[in-house]
């Protein structure tokens, strides 16, 4: 997390990684590494709360995308993500 502006009117920016509970995986093609997929999102807003919401919705979102999911395919049960947020 991140502050744009000075004062009482600073705007926060967040940025949050995720990775599925069932860890979508792959190959890295140059070392043969298992590489566990992990889904980036970022926020901003005057309210660091409103900020990291933003983020982690945006995060889901790629997530959910990945996973190829119409809206009528979406679970009625959000999936277990892990939150990893850097340190800045």
């Amino acid at each position: 997390m991140t502050a744009v502006t000075e004062g009482i009117d600073a705007i926060a920016t967040t940025r949050v990684l995720i990775r599925g509970e069932n860890n979508h995986t792959s190959t890295h093609a140059l070392t043969g590494e298992t590489i566990h997929r992990t889904f980036s999102g970022t926020g901003s807003s005057m309210d660091i709360a409103v900020s990291s919401v933003r983020a982690y919705i945006g995060a889901l979102n790629k997530l959910l995308g990945f996973m190829e999911l119409t809206p009528s395919e979406v679970p009625t049960e959000m999936p277990s993500v892990c939150v990893n947020m850097p340190d800045n």
